[in-house]
């Protein structure tokens, strides 16, 4: 690769960064990044004297180095404090954490003996860095108080996006294996350049390196692979990596590591810029939402909010119950942008769209965390959909309503919830052509028909009469005809009466299924529909913009007999 095309140095000092990832030469780089962000990146300037929230609680680094205290943040510390945060694996070593019998222990000091070798070093990479604070989630939350963790789970929006720096364990399995790694200082070493011998090519440069070094050193630990993780890495403003064999850096101006401490080459940012998924703290900078004038500051936080839940269904998180509470701080992010209601993982204003979700791993966990019609019902990798042009709606959404554990915060866990619905409702069967196979089809498909069928639940578990309920028809674009059908598999809930159901996954299927279904000629022909016990038709604008239920009256009738008994064109879904 050229020098133009590569981007980067041509060589660097890698040999001087000491043998180890807490060297002195490799503390003094961090130092190095973490001094050049504060002075002179704009971007990623933040005041705490602002007017932001701190945590409730902090650990007072005494100046012994010996010694902590938990203070609590209202009583005894400053408003215009800096912090760091530490995220970490807790593993299933047994550590030290904060208990409501030794809170006022926690107050009067802890010896850093009693900590795990993670914490200790967190601890005194903050003391180099002249960090007079740190918030650590098993000291600073008060871990056998279900009213504390309740409280403090749906502040790390606060807590991440209002410290100064986030010191990240990421290759650390547990609490105990600590930050630093033994290292060989040369394999941080660019190859030398070489110079270009060919006639075309003459007096060129061209270089020989690894362009998934980002990827390879953030992904190859067990961190990133946390559910709580992703909001801790997105909202924080900057974010040292302490990795097996270099630290990287990252804020909201630079990516960087010791291999490439003024930055990465240009061709690594192109290849692995998952690695930060949005810059953002307590609200979006606008410099990161707009892209063109073809993009709303709405719709490219939507389309950041589809990025973060699948970089969320490829974590795992230690209790089922907080896949909701995991990204509470994101939800709340993104509501700053779009003005909108947050329900379950969805956003009110494109429920119908957001509802064509699909998962991966067809399994629901045992205890209820969120409705059926919810991406976090469900376990594992979950796609979102994505906001497209040339859409019709069939579906009229009367009512979207949840239950939030705490009546405060309303992005967390929920107890229960349900949607209230008018549209078409088509019975079906499941046909499964393979014995356990997890691709069936609906029996009203014939030959011709392309189909696309998603369980969220494995389908031996499935009964074989299901629902189909039409959400959207969309094209591949003005003046293609190649319609595509989407919509929601249901099964009647149990011990309800008719009329309450339950999602059992998701259908994408060509026209002819409708026309062959249900006698209409084209599925757009859905939107002009006119519901039994509904005097209006459903369409995208009524839909999409009108949260009063008003539309138009169209002349197209449908038989009552298409929908179920018990519950013509009106029902509910939980």
């Amino acid at each position: 690769m050229s020098h133009d095309e590569y981007g980067g140095p041509y060589t660097n000092h890698a040999s001087i960064a000491g043998d180890t990832t807490m060297s002195d030469a490799a503390l003094a780089q961090a130092s190095k990044w973490y001094c050049e962000c504060l002075l002179k990146h704009t971007t990623c300037t933040t005041s705490p004297a602002s007017g932001c929230l701190m945590p409730t609680r902090l650990l007072r680094i005494d100046e012994d180095e010996k010694h902590a205290r938990l203070v609590v943040t209202k009583e005894k510390v400053a408003q215009v404090s800096h912090y760091s945060t530490l995220s970490h694996c807790w593993g299933d070593s047994d550590i030290l954490k904060l208990t409501i019998s030794n809170l006022e222990s926690f107050k009067a000091g802890i010896s850093l003996e009693q900590l795990p070798k993670t914490f200790i070093e967190a601890i005194f990479v903050a003391r180099k860095l002249s960090i007079p604070y740190i918030w650590i989630d098993s000291l600073c939350i008060i871990q056998d108080s279900d009213d504390d963790w309740q409280t403090e789970s749906v502040s790390m929006e606060d807590v991440y996006g209002n410290s100064i720096l986030n010191i990240m364990a990421t290759v650390s399995k547990n609490s105990h294996e600590g930050l630093s790694r033994s290292r060989d200082p040369k394999m941080l070493e660019l190859c030398p350049a070489i110079q270009s011998k060919w006639e075309d090519a003459e007096n060129d440069l061209f270089y020989l390196f690894n362009k998934e070094i980002w990827n390879d050193r953030l992904y190859s630990g067990p961190l990133l692979k946390r559910g709580w993780v992703l909001q801790e890495r997105v909202l924080s403003p900057r974010s040292l990596h302490f990795c097996d064999s270099e630290l990287l850096w990252e804020c909201r101006e630079m990516a960087s590591c010791e291999t490439y401490p003024a930055g990465l080459p240009n061709v690594c940012k192109k290849k692995n810029f998952k690695a930060r998924p949005l810059s953002v703290s307590k609200f979006y900078e606008r410099k990161y939402l707009i892209d063109g004038a073809n993009k709303t500051m709405k719709g490219i936080a939507y389309d950041r909010w589809v990025q973060w839940i699948s970089l969320y269904g490829q974590t795992h998180l230690t209790k089922d119950s907080d896949k909701l509470a995991a990204v509470s701080a994101l939800a709340k992010c993104t509501r700053a942008v779009f003005d909108d209601s947050y329900v379950a993982g969805l956003w009110r204003s494109m429920f119908a769209d957001q509802l064509l979700w699909w998962g991966m791993s067809n399994s629901r966990p045992k205890d209820y965390r969120a409705p059926t019609w919810s991406w976090a019902s469900v376990d594992g990798f979950v796609n979102l959909a994505f906001i497209r042009p040339n859409t019709k709606y069939h579906i009229e959404i009367d009512e979207v309503r949840v239950t939030p554990v705490s009546s405060v915060h309303d992005t967390g866990c929920i107890s229960d919830g349900y949607f209230r619905a008018r549209g078409l409702l088509i019975r079906d069967k499941l046909v499964n052509y393979q014995r356990d196979s997890d691709f069936p089809f609906l029996a009203g498909k014939d030959e011709d028909t392309n189909m696309v069928v998603r369980l969220d639940t494995p389908v031996n578990q499935c009964r074989e009469k299901l629902i189909v309920l039409p959400i959207l028809t969309n094209s591949n674009g003005p003046g293609h005809e190649d319609y595509w059908f989407h919509a929601l598999l249901l099964q009647e809930r149990a011990m309800s009466p008719n009329g309450f159901y339950t999602r059992i996954g998701y259908a994408s299927v060509e026209n002819s299924y409708v026309k062959n279904k249900i006698g209409l000629d084209h599925p757009q022909n859905l939107s002009k529909l006119k519901f039994p016990g509904n005097h209006v038709g459903s369409s995208s604008e009524s839909n999409k913009s009108n949260q009063n239920g008003e539309g138009v009256d169209f002349s197209i009738k449908l038989d009552e007999s298409l929908y179920l008994e018990g519950s013509p064109g009106s029902f509910m879904v939980y």
